[in-house]
C-alpha cells in the first residue's frame, strides 16, 4: 500500500507540475499585458514590468494552487484509469476509497507545504515584488535604506528606518528645514499609525524645535502630524493586505482593534489565507469522482473539460462571495469559507456514489 500511495503520489506531482507549467506563465503573461499600462510611470520601464512578473512567480503559483490541483489530480487519475492501472488495483483487492485516500494524502501534503511557504516565503517575496514596482513606478524623491526609506518633499525630509507588519512605519525622522536650509523642526518618533494617510498619529516622540542658537525639546506619547507624503509614498509602506502573511494579518487585525479602527479588508485576507489549504484539498477531492464516478466511456478530454469549467466556477464564486461580504459588512469567516465548504460536501455525495 505504501509503494501505491507513493506511485499514485508521484503521478499526481507530476501531472500538477504540467498543469502549473502551463497555467503560471500564462496568467504572467496575461497580467505583463497589463503592466504594459504602467511603463513610462516614473523609472518603470518594460525591464522593470518583465522582473515584477519574475518575483511575482511564487505568489502567482500560489494563488493558482486550488485550479491546479484540481486538474492536476483529474489528469492524474483519469490517465491511471484509462491505463487500466486502477482497474489492476481494484482486481488485487484494493477498493475505489482506498485509491481515493491515496490521492487525498497526497492533497494534504500539497495544503501544508502551500501553507508554510505562503508564512515562511511566498509573502515576503510577494511583499518585494509590489514595493519595488511602487520605488520604480513612484515619481517622487525615494531612497530605500535597508529596511525603511528616505522622502522628502522641497524643504521637508522623512526617514522611517523599518515598517512593521509591512503597514506600520517605525524608528521615523523628521526634518523640517528653512529658506536657508537651516533645521527648524526635527522629530523622532518610535512608530506612527497611519489610519489617516494625510493626518498621522506619531507615538512616543521627541520634538526639537530650532531657533538659531535656541533649542526646544520636548517628548511626548501622542502627536497629530500633518504628513505632505504623497499618495505614491504611502503606498510603500501600507502594502495591500494580500501581501501579508497569516500571521502578519493577526497580528495587524489586533493592532486596529486596539485603536478601535476598521478591520474587515485585513480579516478577509486573513482568512482567504487561512483558506487557501483548504481550498487545495477540496479541489483534490473533487478530482476524484471526476476520474472515477463518469462512465468509463467518458473521454479523458471531456472529464478534464468538466473539471476545468468546476474549477472557473469555483473561483469566480469564491471572489464573489468575498467581494459581497465585504460590501454588506458580512462576516469574513463565513464568506471565505462557504463555497470551499460547500463544495467540499458536493464532492464527498459524488465520491459516495463512486462504485467501492
Amino acid at each position: 500500500m505504501n509503494r501505491l500511495d507513493r506511485y499514485i503520489g508521484m503521478e499526481f506531482g507530476k501531472a500538477l507540475m504540467f498543469v502549473m507549467l502551463a497555467l503560471v506563465p500564462l496568467f504572467s503573461f496575461l497580467d505583463l499585458i497589463q503592466q504594459l499600462d504602467d511603463v513610462g510611470t516614473g523609472d518603470y520601464g518594460l525591464v522593470d514590468a518583465l522582473l515584477y512578473e519574475v518575483r511575482m512567480l511564487a505568489p502567482r503559483t500560489l494563488e493558482l494552487l486550488p485550479f491546479g490541483a484540481l486538474m492536476g489530480a483529474t489528469i492524474a487519475l483519469v490517465l491511471l484509469a484509462q491505463h487500466s492501472e486502477v482497474i489492476a488495483a481494484q482486481a488485487a483487492g484494493i477498493s475505489g476509497a482506498r485509491i481515493a485516500w491515496a490521492v487525498l494524502k497526497s492533497g494534504i501534503v500539497l495544503m501544508l507545504t502551500a501553507a508554510l511557504l505562503d508564512q515562511f516565503v511566498v509573502s515576503g517575496m510577494h511583499q518585494n515584488a509590489v514595493r519595488q514596482q511602487l520605488l520604480a513606478q513612484s515619481t517622487d524623491e525615494v531612497q530605500q535604506i535597508d529596511e525603511g526609506y528616505w522622502m522628502h518633499h522641497d524643504n521637508r525630509f522623512i526617514r522611517i528606518g523599518k515598517v512593521l507588519l509591512s503597514q506600520i512605519p517605525a524608528d521615523i525622522d523628521i526634518l523640517e528645514m528653512d529658506a536657508d536650509r537651516q533645521i527648524k523642526l526635527y522629530i523622532h518618533a518610535a512608530q506612527a499609525d497611519i489610519d489617516d494617510p494625510e493626518n498621522w498619529l506619531l507615538q512616543d516622540l521627541v520634538v526639537k524645535k530650532i531657533d538659531g542658537a535656541n533649542v526646544t525639546t520636548e517628548q511626548r506619547q501622542l502627536m497629530r502630524w500633518e504628513s505632505y507624503m504623497t499618495a505614491d509614498q504611502v503606498a510603500l509602506i501600507e502594502l495591500p493586505p494580500e501581501t501579508m502573511s497569516v500571521s502578519q494579518l493577526y497580528a495587524y487585525i489586533r493592532y486596529l482593534a486596539v485603536g478601535v479602527q476598521q478591520t474587515d479588508r485585513y480579516e478577509l485576507a486573513l482568512w482567504q489565507k487561512l483558506t487557501l489549504p483548504l481550498a487545495t484539498g477540496v479541489m483534490v477531492l473533487l478530482a476524484i469522482p471526476f476520474a472515477f464516478g463518469t462512465p468509463r466511456s467518458t473521454s479523458m478530454g471531456k472529464r478534464v473539460v468538466l473539471a476545468l469549467g468546476c474549477g472557473i466556477l469555483f473561483q469566480i464564486a469564491t471572489q464573489v462571495a468575498a467581494n459581497t461580504g465585504l460590501v454588506f459588512g458580512l462576516n469574513p469567516a463565513l464568506t471565505t469559507l462557504a463555497i470551499p465548504l460547500a463544495t467540499g460536501i458536493l464532492a464527498l455525495i459524488m465520491l459516495s456514489r463512486v462504485d467501492a
